[in-house]
């Protein structure tokens, strides 16, 4: 009887000391409020919806700001925001489950599992592994291009990996890869035989109820409660809806899961309890553990103190901040801005999302103050470090466009006339770009961007600059029968690729 009083007491004192923190925590929420308005003030943000986790429980979820801007429509926790990058952890964590039940074994080449997936060369081919494709390290450049704004579906998106040349030697170091996260949801549908959203819907948003949780830009307007996101097209702090999408269904894997604070604090509480949630095992605690894991250095350059290098285990980064562990990733996305980082020893998370890409360089250490709140930890100026941060690339931007303006060669002219440059031109990765005239200019239209083509120099033009629209510089060559035979230009940011005229 003695022994089961012991027990129960022992109970009560945990019970009462985790009440007890809660309690703690909650006095600093107002600091916590106030320093998010400032920041939202100081860089223009219009919404924000933040979640705090402690062990087992949701203890702070609120919403700042607005999600229409124009509706004056609030922030709240339900509403839905793109999470964008934070789908990875869904990605890896799906797969060290199947690795837990025995379907698939993480060190082993993906192409014994799908025998039609090629890469660049035969010692890829031979060796690359699920592992690493979620750990960044397959020496593999981003090639962002093959789904930004593409309309092809995910099997196709990736049969266009072989292109893909290796920038760094094969597990030499970290190079940061949506299109290997991509693969990775792919290899797995054909694994299972089914599309990796649902495999993430029965498998994980099910069991966790995780109602407010989508795959597609239409099932989160479809919700009515959803975050537009916002554009500053000057240096005033004028607001604009984002125009340009580059969301497409071919990257998935890498960054297309929308959600809530409320259902991501579920995800959080999953994680900080080894898979644990309202008492059931929902995820092995075997795959938990394994997302953990460090496989690469992330950044070899530590800019700040207070952090060590970060590490990219699966889905994630783990490093110190301040002594602390904290495993975290960032997201973002068509304006979209999010950050999750896990205590796992203090069992704390947080998670916080926005909608203006002004503030998109925020995202990395957005968490950090709040943290230092939470625990009481010494005063560090995160703020201000990254506004200078921010304003520093705005100049090192400008640099860079007049560094270009200065190559152009004066009072210069087409070799043919304009008609001659119409046409439609192809790769067999990017698809097609389609040229034709308007006015006494030429249109560029490549997916789902169409503008205006100016003219540089000589066979040369560039897209007419617009707030947030991705800008390109095409190259129009001739052929030895004096004829415009192709086109070669750098496919949003890729290395220069040749689109042939066909017609």
């Amino acid at each position: 009887m003695r022994s089961i009083l012991k027990f129960f007491c022992l109970l009560l004192l945990i019970s009462s000391n985790g009440n007890a923190q809660v309690k703690n925590f909650q006095n600093r929420f107002s600091s916590i409020d106030s320093y998010i308005d400032s920041v939202m003030k100081q860089w223009n943000i219009p919404g924000l919806a933040l979640g705090v986790v402690y062990k087992d429980q949701l203890i702070y979820a609120k919403g700042y700001g607005f999600r229409d801007v124009e509706g004056k429509l609030p922030v709240q926790p339900n509403t839905v925001f793109p999470i964008a990058s934070n789908t990875k952890l869904f990605t890896a964590t799906l797969a060290t489950m199947l690795a837990a039940e025995g379907d698939i074994d993480l060190d082993k080449p993906v192409k014994s599992y799908v025998p039609a997936l090629n890469f660049y060369d035969d010692e890829l081919n031979a060796q690359i592994s699920m592992r690493d494709l979620l750990s960044h390290r397959t020496g593999l450049p981003r090639y962002d291009g093959i789904w930004v704004g593409s309309q092809v579906n995910r099997k196709d998106a990736i049969s266009a990996i072989h292109i893909m040349k290796p920038q760094q030697n094969f597990r030499s170091g970290f190079i940061y890869n949506n299109m290997m996260y991509a693969t990775a949801g792919y290899v797995m549908e054909e694994m299972m035989m089914k599309k990796w959203e649902d495999l993430v819907r029965e498998k994980i948003l099910l069991p966790l109820q995780m109602k407010s949780t989508f795959f597609t830009r239409h099932e989160m307007m479809q919700t009515k409660n959803y975050a537009k996101s916002y554009s500053h097209p000057d240096s005033t702090n004028s607001l604009k809806i984002k125009s340009f999408e580059a969301e497409s269904e071919a990257l998935g894997p890498a960054g297309t899961m929308k959600s809530t604070v409320e259902d991501m604090s579920r995800w959080m509480i999953i994680h900080l309890n080894n898979g644990r949630f309202e008492g059931k095992q929902v995820i092995p605690e075997k795959a938990i553990i394994e997302t953990l894991v460090p496989h690469v250095i992330a950044d070899e350059n530590a800019r700040w103190k207070e952090l060590s290098h970060p590490l990219y285990a699966l889905g994630r980064n783990v490093q110190t901040y301040k002594g602390y562990q904290i495993a975290t990733h960032t997201g973002s996305i068509d304006g979209y801005y999010s950050n999750m980082t896990l205590l796992p020893a203090d069992s704390i998370g947080i998670f916080l999302v926005y909608n203006s890409d002004r503030a998109g360089i925020m995202r990395t250490s957005f968490a950090f103050p709040l943290i230092d709140r939470l625990l009481s930890l010494s005063y560090t100026d995160w703020n201000n470090r990254i506004w200078q941060e921010y304003e520093k690339s705005r100049l090192d931007n400008r640099k860079v466009k007049d560094s270009v303006l200065a190559t152009q060669v004066k009072n210069t002219t087409p070799s043919h006339p304009l008609t001659a440059f119409t046409g439609t031109y192809t790769h067999p990765a990017y698809g097609s770009i389609h040229i034709s005239i308007e006015g006494k200019q030429l249109k560029f239209m490549f997916r789902k961007q169409t503008t205006l083509l100016g003219h540089f120099h000589y066979n040369q033009f560039i897209t007419k600059e617009e707030n947030d629209v991705p800008n390109f510089r095409i190259n129009f060559n001739i052929n030895s029968k004096g004829e415009i035979e192709k086109l070669t230009t750098r496919p949003f940011g890729d290395p220069e690729a040749e689109f042939i005229k066909k017609s």
